[in-house]
């Protein structure tokens, strides 16, 4: 077994970078753009995108952009050929509608010659274009955001409408599937409007991405490999750049409980380097316990085993080595676009961490709720600790409900 490496140097072979896919995005006419995929495979289905004049598009004031890509791009990471339409004044949508699937299938990136999909992510459009879709047979799938489709188009599609949308003046066909969002602007999908909401944009984009490749054939990859090598050059190899290389452009990852991590490629890559990887005792492993495979996130239940032998900065920052042995359960939401990573929401319970490490007592003084004044009482804390991780592992090694017995809560002792 080769030795834990202990600290970064950036002139070891591990630690070159590892080039991000690339392939140049190409103009076809005024406001039409191709981008072949932006994934490792580098070959994928072909989709085309219509998306609204930015004139139309009431932008945010945040000075800070959200990581979240805008879709051509986005698309073209999960391993899409991607044709970009951007709506203007006296756009031919049949015209620019078989400009795009032509170029598609000329285009050698894209693997499946005969079938593509379309997404308006403009209300005003969806029905001029799912009506001229109704008349291309190379079109399998139809995704809108906003409104209605046209009656003509009877091939699947998938609807994902505002909490106030209008009601279609005829009944959507039976292929028609639809879901529905708490806001009342369909840009809230778009990251650089003023109406963009993260959460339900995320979940649009799983619901098209099951929808896409349900009626695509593709792309489909190996999500759970993709995150177990993430894992080994964090752990074992203990590499930066092959840990960075398995991210997207611009990845993020968030310890809930502590708020430690990186927004951002570089923002990512210096707490890789200076707070995490090296960071973590030579003994550290992790315990699986559980995992969920969705479309395209890894739901992790594990036990994070280490010897507190030196301060970790993501997990206990500022606490000085202990020396204890330490078992902490915890909780990864993994989110994978196309064959990389794009972010980690990593969640355990502080008070069993700091209790094993002994840091948090098991009593504290109890003062009065109103006034502030001391009781004289003392309350024992609702915190497990190690057998907290052992119920993990196997129910049958702990009990349940201990903490509602007499020995627990206040006390004059």
């Amino acid at each position: 077994m080769a030795p834990t490496v202990t600290s970064y140097d950036p002139l070891t072979p591990d630690e070159q970078p590892v080039p991000l896919p690339s392939a140049p995005i190409v103009s076809l006419s005024e406001n039409v753009v191709i981008q072949p995929p932006l994934s490792c495979r580098g070959t994928g289905p072909g989709v085309i995108l219509f998306l609204p004049d930015p004139g139309r598009v009431t932008l945010s004031s945040n000075t800070s952009k959200p990581l979240d890509p805008e879709p051509v791009n986005k698309w073209a990471e999960e391993g899409f050929a991607v044709v970009g339409v951007t709506a203007s004044e006296g756009l031919s949508v049949e015209q620019t509608l078989k400009q795009g699937l032509d170029a598609l299938q000329a285009l050698d990136a894209v693997d499946i010659k005969d079938k593509f999909a379309v997404i308006v992510y403009d209300p005003a459009l969806i029905y001029s274009v799912s009506d001229a879709v109704s008349k291309e047979p190379r079109i399998a799938a139809f995704i809108g955001y906003g409104s209605f489709a046209a009656p003509s188009c009877t091939i699947p599609i998938l609807l994902h409408l505002t909490a106030n949308a209008p009601r279609p003046a005829h009944a959507p066909s039976e292929a028609t599937a639809q879901r529905t969002y708490p806001t009342t602007s369909a840009s809230f999908v778009l990251p650089q409007a003023a109406k963009y909401d993260p959460g339900s944009a995320a979940l649009a984009h799983s619901r098209t991405l099951v929808f896409l490749r349900k009626w695509l054939g593709g792309p489909f990859f190996d999500i759970e490999a993709i995150w177990d090598e993430h894992t080994y050059f964090e752990f074992e190899a203990r590499s930066v750049a092959k840990t960075m290389g398995t991210m997207v452009a611009e990845p993020y990852v968030n310890h809930v409980p502590t708020m430690t991590g990186g927004v951002g490629r570089e923002n990512l890559t210096a707490f890789y380097r200076d707070h995490f990887i090296f960071s973590n005792p030579p003994d550290a492993t992790l315990q699986v316990v559980s995992r969920t495979v969705g479309s395209d996130r890894v739901v992790d239940e594990f036990v994070y085993h280490l010897t507190h032998d030196r301060t970790v900065d993501w997990l206990l920052p500022g606490v000085p080595p202990t020396g204890k042995k330490l078992s902490i359960p915890m909780l990864a939401v993994v989110n994978v676009r196309g064959d990389r990573l794009y972010n980690e929401h990593i969640w355990w319970d502080q008070a069993t961490a700091l209790r094993q490490a002994g840091i948090l007592p098991s009593h504290l003084p109890f003062s009065d709720p109103q006034t502030g004044t001391p009781t004289g009482a003392l309350l024992r804390l609702p915190v497990a600790g190690v057998e907290s991780a052992h119920m993990l592992i196997d129910e049958s090694k702990g009990k349940s409900n201990e903490m509602f017995g007499p020995e627990w809560g206040l006390s004059n002792k």
